[in-house]
């Protein structure tokens, strides 16, 4: 069973767990211009299209994604809470589309599974890779070139939200 996890967002990832392997990627975004801004939103058609040259038709395939929720705070914008809903919903529909409809993993689960206490609580030094990030490598070294920089740590957080869900299909 191939899995597939996703951490939702215009800088989001999405990590594939396949019997060929593992990768990561960063999700394919578009820029739509108008009103002065430039606003990104996903992809669908090249996130379907990612999806199925890692997951080809034919091979089931499960889904994991970070539940999103909108919530009004100090760092959190209108803007913000809107553009990352909007990418859970296109995330949401391609993955409907190909068969496999998310099941949402909250943050607090898949932190809690590696023992990890979440960015705003992680005390590092400058330049530091964050803990989830080391976490993914330790795991899977196989795609360190991917998971170089610290602001990898979406991909990272992908594939650890991934590897949690390929725990609970395989039923370990």
């Amino acid at each position: 069973m191939n899995v597939v996890g996703i951490d939702p967002g215009t800088t989001g990832a999405i990590a594939f767990i396949t019997e060929r392997g593992t990768s990561v990627h960063d999700l394919p975004i578009r820029e739509i211009r108008g009103n002065g801004f430039a606003v990104r939103r996903i992809d669908g058609r090249a996130l379907a299209l990612l999806i199925r040259s890692e997951c080809p038709a034919g091979e089931p395939f499960a889904a994991f994604c970070e539940s999103v929720h909108a919530r009004a705070g100090e760092r959190n914008s209108m803007m913000t809470q809107g553009s990352l809903m909007r990418s859970f919903g296109a995330i949401e529909a391609v993955c409907d589309c190909l068969g496999a409809p998310p099941e949402l993993v909250t943050p607090q689960a898949w932190q809690a599974f590696y023992g990890l206490v979440g960015k705003k609580n992680e005390i590092r030094g400058k330049g530091a890779l964050p803990a989830a990030t080391r976490r993914a490598l330790e795991l899977y070294p196989s795609v360190a070139g991917d998971l170089v920089r610290v602001k990898d740590h979406n991909r990272a957080e992908s594939l650890l939200i991934a590897h949690f869900g390929s725990r609970k299909v395989l039923g370990q």
